[in-house]
């Protein structure tokens, strides 16, 4: 509950860290390619590293598939990008099919994107505004 709140303050009011998402391209589990400044130019855009063996992180999944359909009709993103190997893709795909997500959720397995965003531990969240500069960055 405490992350929901957190999220709804920083679509009132966000503090501006200046970094672009702008070209950065990100692949789905289910092969699809898009860039986030794409994403982002339809509302907020909120990206979540996360991994399986992350139990934080799959608890925060769940709160942001909640908050996904709360605010998506008003053009707020979530991307999930997991940080599992090449070698649990079937368990990835297996475990987002089990929660029916319905927002994207990529794949990052060498933890490039968690790096160029500055990520050490997830989980991590990005919050980019619908021009895809970083406005507020959280870890836990």
């Amino acid at each position: 509950m405490r992350f929901i709140g957190l999220i709804l303050v920083l679509l009132v009011s966000l503090p501006t860290f200046g970094q672009s998402a702008a070209r950065v391209t990100v692949v789905t589990i289910d092969g699809e390619e898009f860039t986030l400044d794409a994403v982002a130019r339809k509302g907020p855009t909120l990206l979540t590293f996360w991994a399986l063996w992350c139990t934080p992180c799959k608890q925060e999944l769940k709160a942001l598939q909640a908050l996904y359909e709360k605010y998506a009709s008003r053009g707020f993103t979530v991307v999930a990008i997991n940080q599992d190997t090449p070698r649990s893709l079937a368990k990835v795909r297996s475990y987002v099919a089990s929660q029916s997500f319905t927002f994207p959720v990529a794949l990052d397995p060498n933890g490039q994107l968690l790096q160029r965003f500055n990520g050490q531990a997830i989980p991590h969240s990005v919050f980019m505004d619908s021009t895809g500069i970083v406005v507020h960055k959280a870890v836990g």
